[in-house]
């Protein structure tokens, strides 16, 4: 630079700096996300074929050596690594062989080290050509010191609700069955937490009456969101159902969710995975959520078996239990 003369910087130069600089933070934030799924994706394929080489002890690896590791299928809960361990070489005592496909996977990461799985598999059963069991599943991985591990799995087998004695248990214990009010469709698009999901061109769902942990209440948030992808996929057509006020303060959808004549809310409270939540004056099933808590308390369903409520979700936005 010459004595007395000043170096100029072309204006375009200093509004493209900062533009730039946005850019590549968002390349990098997606490039992250992207990685997370493509993981997950991985580990799939891994907990596939770990189940197709028929080696319990090597599935049972997946999975996250600690007390909150829980599997559920076929209306029984397993707690803890060691009861999942056990359920896995009880199968294949029984089944001698398992061969699985999966197709349909959607990955829904939660933050950089957590994620859900929803995926539609077939199981063989057996060494001969059997007939195949279609379902779905539900694995939530974490990321631990030692890799991504499975922290819970939720598998739904339909053909095995066509049994009597299932059938007639449902219907007992269904809770409500059709909506009162007038529904309207909702494609869902993202699970955001147990009690909370996206629907395309609806936005941020709500779900009433009901409350389960926040994600940062580990285990428990990601046990509960895993609970809800189970009963309301991605991708799934459900009905929703307002009450009185059709929004919350956050501009959220505020609705009950029919998948089927299924009421995914009370579903939740039955099933152990939340806790009656009541805001006036959306209560018009509140005497259905108030029972179905009750005596998923007393059965100790779901998260009451492990402690999941021993702070509440309210109590813990309040930081009443620190």
């Amino acid at each position: 630079m010459y004595p007395g003369r000043e170096k100029r910087i072309h204006p375009l130069r200093m509004t493209l700096r900062p533009a730039l600089l946005l850019l590549s933070l968002f390349c990098a934030s997606a490039a992250a996300g992207q990685s997370v799924e493509d993981e997950i994706r991985a580990e799939v394929a891994r907990y596939v074929s770990a189940i197709n080489g028929g080696d319990a002890r090597a599935v049972a690896a997946l999975y996250r050596d600690a007390p909150g590791t829980s599997s559920v299928g076929d209306g029984q809960v397993h707690h803890g690594w060691h009861s999942v361990a056990g359920l896995l070489r009880d199968i294949y005592q029984a089944a001698g062989a398992i061969r699985m496909t999966a197709d349909s996977i959607v990955v829904t990461p939660l933050g950089g080290d957590a994620a859900i799985a929803v995926l539609r598999y077939q199981w063989v059963v057996g060494r001969s050509n059997d007939q195949p069991v279609n379902g779905a599943m539900t694995l939530v991985y974490a990321r631990t010191a030692r890799g991504w591990r499975v922290v819970h799995d939720h598998t739904s087998t339909p053909q095995l609700s066509a049994v009597p004695m299932g059938a007639a248990m449902a219907v007992a214990d269904s809770g409500p069955t059709s909506p009162r009010r007038q529904t309207y469709s909702c494609t869902v698009s993202r699970i955001t937490d147990g009690d909370g999901i996206v629907c395309d061109r609806i936005g941020r769902v709500r779900l009433i009456g009901m409350d389960t942990p926040e994600l940062d209440q580990q285990p428990f948030g990601r046990q509960a969101a895993a609970a809800l992808a189970a009963l309301v996929p991605l991708a799934s057509q459900v009905q929703l159902e307002s009450d009185v006020e059709a929004r919350d303060r956050y501009g959220r959808v505020l609705a009950y969710v029919w998948v089927g004549r299924t009421m995914a809310n009370w579903r939740m409270v039955r099933g152990g995975w939340a806790v009656r939540l009541t805001y006036p004056p959306n209560v018009q099933y509140v005497d259905a959520f108030s029972d179905a808590e009750r005596r998923a308390r007393e059965e100790r369903r779901g998260l009451w078996a492990t402690g999941g409520f021993d702070c509440t979700p309210a109590a813990h936005r309040r930081r009443e239990c620190e």
